[in-house]
Order: structure tokens, then sequence, then C-alpha cells
């Protein structure tokens, strides 16, 4: 038979592993964003040229064919890896423990510090830098960060409600 120890012990060696592949999987995520500001001009625009190529058809159906450039991919792109990082970093902080204000503030201006970073290194790579991927990057982590918070509110309530009937079931009995 299992004790109750044990079972916290599993618990906490199962958060352990969640916090380090967070962990891994952020620093995965910067190490993709950082790559791709230090592409030089010519690879980076061959490279979104590829991808672009490849859905074509499928951005041309959703935002129409005037619409469906590689600049959009590019600024889609843009909101996309932050979206990651914000979710990822929010995440992580949640799982620590930490769900107040101050964290959620630290998680912000970490997700804006890696966006000045990213641009940055786009200038270092001879692309030069934009403000309006600064607010793009911006707008994808707040995103991210808004999307954990829905997520966390949502599964609190149904955990809540759960809960209630369960204890009102106790009550009838």
């Amino acid at each position: 038979m299992i004790g109750a120890a044990q079972v916290r012990d599993g618990n906490r060696r199962i958060d352990l592993k969640k916090k380090r592949m967070l962990v891994i999987l952020i620093v995965l995520t910067l190490c993709a964003i950082w790559f791709q500001s230090a592409l030089h001009r010519e690879a980076s625009t061959n490279e979104s040229r590829w991808f672009f190529d490849r859905i074509r058809s499928i951005m041309s159906f959703l935002v129409g064919p005037e619409l469906a450039t590689e600049i959009l991919l590019r600024k889609i792109a843009h909101f996309a890896e932050f979206f990651m990082l914000g979710t990822e970093s929010l995440l992580l902080c949640i799982l620590i423990g930490r769900r107040d204000l101050r964290s959620f503030s630290a998680v912000f201006l970490l997700c804006n510090f890696c966006a000045f970073l990213d641009e940055t290194i786009q200038i270092f790579s001879g692309r030069g830098s934009a403000v309006s991927d600064i607010w793009i990057d911006t707008f994808g982590s707040v995103s991210g960060i808004l999307f954990v918070l829905f997520a966390c509110a949502v599964a609190d309530t149904l955990k809540e409600e759960r809960e209630n009937r369960r204890s009102g079931r106790d009550r009838d009995a």
C-alpha cells in the first residue's frame, strides 16, 4: 500500500520534471528566436520565401491573396515566437508557485527584454531592427500570458465546481 508521504514525494518529482522541461523549452524557444535574428538578410529572406511558398495557399485562403505576403508571415512568426515565450514563462512561474501580480509583471518584463535583445541582434546581423517588431513581440507575449491566466481561471472554476458537487453529495449521504 502506498503511503501519503510516498504520494507527496512522487508528486514533487513530477513537478520537478515539469519545471525542468519548461526551463528547457524556454531556453530552446529563446535559442530559436535569437538564431533567426542572427541570420544574415539573404539567409533570412531565403528561409522566409521557402516557408511562404509552402503555405501561400493557406494564407491566401485565410486573409485573401492581396494580404498573403512574406512580410505578414514574418510578423506572424514574431507574434507566435513571443506568444510561446510568454506562455512557457508564465506556466513556469505558476508551477513554481508564484501566482501574484509581481511575478506576472516579471514575466512580462523578461519577455520585453528578450524582444529588445532580439531586435538588437538583428542590428548586428546586418538586417536592422524595427520598433514595430518589438510591439508585435510584446503583443505576442502579453497574449500568451493572458491565455495562461484565462486557462488557469477556467481550470480553477471547474475544480471548484467539482469540489462543490462532491461536498453536496457528501452532505446528502
